[in-house]
């Protein structure tokens, strides 16, 4: 090989490699240019879909409404992402649930809530305000649910004493109930009322929050069903909370149904007056919250009851509720709570009966003329 050919081989060589470094640089951007576009038309995609149903938001609007989802602005974290507290630019207060779209289930978790929501109203379900289908400045795919922001907390955090009145009390008996009502009304709309059955599929006391009123209001319709026959959709791949859904129904493959969730409701009315998870380490083997509340009952309930139950007077119109109408009260609570947590669904009662019968309890309890003046 000659000096000459031997001179034009490094300059060959360079222009080889700089092609195909021009090569590389633009196939990247190629595939960036795609991948961009892509998410944009999924974004867009469900952005028709949403249209119409809820007003959007942009990420950036989130971004400063929670200053950054700050972590003093974290109020939860759950299966599917995080709640942030914000603040709109109009005032309105609001809980961000933003998704981690990495965790199994959390895009099929929106898609859920959106669609159980969609055109369901009701004063006791947590109000849907808008939501965010957008990319974060990553680029990734960012959603997120803004709710109405409720003040009092969950359910769970009253029954657990995390949460006290001012004065250092907890939930009274009359505020258990009016809760268990609410929730009852809730569902009772769901299955009944709405334009199209809804089944939430997993109601426990952290998924009713409280507002400023003490209302007590349903959310986190991750797992909801939107059925057209409330009996006939599969329970297949269904996550509920152990504990709160009826095991011979939905661990077998059964149909998500109407009567799962009176069973829930039944076990957070039984967790309401106990103050016991189902899932206490207490209730091993073959004993469960509903079996243990049952063998006390009605003679010997005062022994499974909260001790805040047996201990607190109840004052209502300037009167104080004499303890035999608080007791009378109670035992007629749990026997609701027994009839809708029973194992065989038929047995059970419907939604619709069990929020009657709570009702006429109640105003038996609060009738000014069986109560006894101070």
């Amino acid at each position: 090989m000659n000096a000459r050919n031997r001179a034009k081989l490094p300059l060959f060589s360079i222009v080889i490699v700089a092609a195909f470094i021009v090569f590389l640089v633009a196939s990247t951007i190629c595939v960036f240019f795609v991948k961009t576009r892509t998410r944009a038309a999924k974004i867009s995609t469900m952005t028709d879909s949403t249209r119409g149903q809820h007003p959007l938001i942009s990420y950036e609007e989130l971004h400063r409404a929670t200053e950054s989802f700050h972590p003093r602005n974290l109020v939860g974290t759950g299966s599917f992402g995080s709640v942030y507290k914000g603040v709109l630019r109009d005032g309105l207060q609001v809980a961000v649930k933003v998704l981690n779209l990495a965790a199994g289930g959390a895009l099929k978790s929106f898609v859920a809530e959106c669609d159980a929501l969609r055109n369901a109203r009701h004063r006791n379900l947590v109000k849907l305000v808008t939501v965010c289908l957008s990319l974060d400045p990553r680029n990734e795919e960012f959603r997120a649910l803004v709710y109405e922001f409720m003040g009092n907390g969950s359910l769970e955090e009253w029954i657990r004493g995390k949460r006290r009145h001012e004065d250092g009390s907890g939930l009274s008996l009359v505020e258990r109930l009016d809760a268990a009502i609410d929730v009852a009304s809730a569902l009772d709309y769901l299955h009944n009322d709405c334009e199209v059955p809804v089944v939430h599929c997993d109601l426990k006391p952290s998924n009713v929050v409280l507002d400023a009123a003490m209302t007590a209001k349903v959310g986190d319709f991750g797992l909801a069903k939107v059925l057209v026959d409330v009996e006939s959709t599969t329970t297949h791949g269904l996550k509920g909370s152990i504990g709160y859904i009826p095991p011979a129904e939905y661990g077998f493959g059964g149909k998500a149904s109407a009567k799962g969730d009176v069973y829930s409701f039944g076990v957070m009315l039984l967790e309401l007056i106990t103050g016991k998870r189902p899932t206490d380490e207490c209730f091993a083997g073959d004993l469960s919250l509903e079996r243990w509340v049952r063998a006390a009952f009605p003679d010997e309930l005062t022994r499974v009851l909260d001790a805040e139950l047996t201990t607190a007077s109840i004052c209502h119109g300037g009167r104080r509720i004499s303890p035999e109408k608080q007791d009378e009260c109670l035992v007629s609570v749990t026997g609701v709570g027994l009839s809708c947590a029973k194992e065989s669904p038929d047995a059970r009662l419907t939604i619709r009966e069990a929020l009657s019968q709570l009702k006429r309890i109640r105003d038996g309890l609060l009738k000014l003329e069986l109560a006894i003046t101070i």
